[in-house]
């Protein structure tokens, strides 16, 4: 329902059926027949209006961490992303943000425009390679100061033990110094390949989606072809109303496009 709501209300937006931020109540009306029809429940505008309080908690949430020192942001993949120190701090003072961090977050798009503004790509963008350099440039200087802390050791120990005991303590240090760098390179190596699925998965299911969108709006009945493929092409060219579409039923389709027509004639 919530998927339902946010296409909707972001079709709305992009109507102009949002001035000064807050929506027309004939945009919450519309959420609310949509919700009852599809769903077959008794939903009201009270809940619409609740929801979209919850929604708007949430942006607040999300822009409130990507403005602190240690999270960035990743447009590609529409997620806050942070190392393993970062989120542990994070989760521990604030169990709610989980949700939140270096998870995709779901239908960003729609949600930027239904209780925010699009989020800036500056200071709080960063890509796949600046979040994982970040993360080797943290462990490696963890491993540097072990190793410093091994060396002052080493040197009072010089001075009280022979040199076999300084030898052994040597061997040691350089040990735990390699067993840091696998570590760090297997981690890297398992988040590269996670992170290249999740965008053959993404863009193979964008693909999908623009073909099944053709199908179903070629087949309403009632229009000539040319006008159909019009209509699909004005969808092609803007995924947030391609998806509000999708999720409409028959009657509302074929609405949409008698209002689209009307517009456009």
């Amino acid at each position: 329902m919530e998927n339902l709501l946010l296409e909707i209300l972001a079709d709305e937006a992009l109507q102009g059926n949002k001035p000064s931020n807050i929506f027309k109540p004939s945009s919450y009306r519309k959420v609310v027949e949509a919700i009852n029809e599809k769903f077959g429940v008794d939903c009201s505008q009270k809940h619409v209006e609740n929801r979209f309080r919850t929604l708007k908690g949430n942006w607040n949430t999300i822009t409130e961490l990507c403005q602190k020192s240690g999270f960035g942001w990743d447009d590609d993949l529409k997620m806050i992303t942070c190392d393993r120190n970062v989120y542990d701090e994070a989760v521990a003072s604030r169990p709610s943000h989980e949700k939140f961090l270096n998870k995709k977050i779901e239908m960003y798009d729609e949600l930027a425009l239904v209780v925010g503004k699009d989020m800036a790509t500056g200071s709080f963008s960063k890509g796949v390679t600046d979040i994982d350099r970040k993360g080797v440039n943290d462990v490696d200087m963890s491993a540097s100061n072990i190793i410093d802390l091994d060396n002052d050791l080493e040197e009072v120990s010089l001075k009280k033990q022979a040199d076999s005991s300084t030898q052994t303590r040597s061997h040691r240090k350089r040990s735990h110094a390699n067993m840091l760098d696998d570590t760090i390179f297997k981690d890297l190596s398992s988040q590269m390949g996670k992170i290249a699925s999740a965008i053959q998965e993404a863009s193979l299911h964008r693909t999908n989606f623009f073909s099944n969108l053709y199908e179903e709006v070629m087949k309403i009945e009632g229009f000539e072809e040319s006008i159909l493929a019009s209509a699909f092409d004005h969808l092609n060219e803007n995924e947030v109303l391609a998806r509000s579409f999708m999720l409409k039923s028959d009657k509302l389709r074929k609405q949409w496009l008698d209002n689209f027509f009307y517009r456009n004639g």
